[in-house]
């Protein structure tokens, strides 16, 4: 089973080890920089940003087994050139971002930070003095502004977990196979946990960034769909969704039981 997983920050304990040759994926793992619900195939297991099950509803269902959760700090980030507080309403630029990353500030923008959206759009705005950004962008120092966490700012305002990404595998397809996808993909991750030194290093050098900004996001990373996790996932998808081309969500399907021990 082919499986698409979304390169960004948040899954390089997933994907970096397949990458750099630390583990044998025999081909079947595929690097997407950006990857929505229409690139995923009905025949593929892909870990993606968690907004596109949404569009996955009728096709797959979600493998709590395996999973990207930021606890109280993660590598989405808002960016303006004042203090929030300071603006009232503006256009806002998803700049190279996730599903994930857009229904997450959908959904704090004007709740946590007053601030209106007129606008969202991924073509470079002048006058949108709010841009998103993630992963990579996200961890390095603004040359000019400010940054705000927006995992951060919806642990606050919800007191709960971000959920970035998710594993899919379609509904169909045989416990034998999905078992040998989360087989895989847990060991690329306690690969990646046993050489995670190394992996900061790397990612410190071809990005140029801080290696303990780097530990303390990894830290703060979860990779296990717990049943508070769920209830967290429904509710950013819920509100984050409102107004924005994905579809409602109202029961996401889960694998059952898990698979992992």
């Amino acid at each position: 089973m082919k499986i698409v997983v979304h390169d960004t920050l948040a899954t390089a304990p997933f994907l970096f080890p397949v990458l750099a040759g630390w583990i044998e994926s025999g081909g079947s793992v595929a690097a997407a920089p950006d990857v929505r619900g229409a690139d995923v195939g009905q025949e593929d297991a892909a870990l993606i940003p968690s907004a596109e099950v949404a569009h996955l509803q009728a096709s797959h269902a979600i493998v709590p087994d395996v999973a990207v959760i930021a606890q109280a700090q993660g590598p989405i980030v808002m960016r303006c050139p004042v203090r929030p507080d300071e603006i009232a309403e503006t256009p806002v630029r998803l700049y190279h971002v996730s599903g994930t990353a857009e229904v997450l500030a959908r959904a704090t923008l004007k709740p946590f930070f007053g601030i209106s959206p007129t606008e969202w759009t991924r073509d470079d705005r002048a006058d949108a003095q709010v841009v998103i950004v993630e992963g990579i962008e996200a961890v390095r120092e603004p040359e000019a502004g400010y940054a705000e966490d927006l995992c951060r700012a919806w642990y606050i305002l919800t007191g709960q977990p971000v959920v970035t990404h998710v594993l899919a595998a379609p509904r169909d397809a045989r416990r034998h196979d999905v078992e040998r996808v989360v087989a895989l993909l847990d060991e690329a991750r306690r690969v990646a946990h046993e050489r995670r030194r190394e992996l900061r290093r790397s990612l410190a050098e071809q990005h140029g960034l801080d290696r303990e900004r780097l530990a303390t996001l990894f830290l703060a990373q979860r990779h296990r769909l717990e049943e508070q996790d769920r209830q967290a996932l429904l509710l950013l998808l819920q509100r984050g969704t409102r107004g924005s081309s994905y579809p409602a969500v109202r029961d996401p399907l889960y694998w059952e039981p898990a698979l992992l021990a």
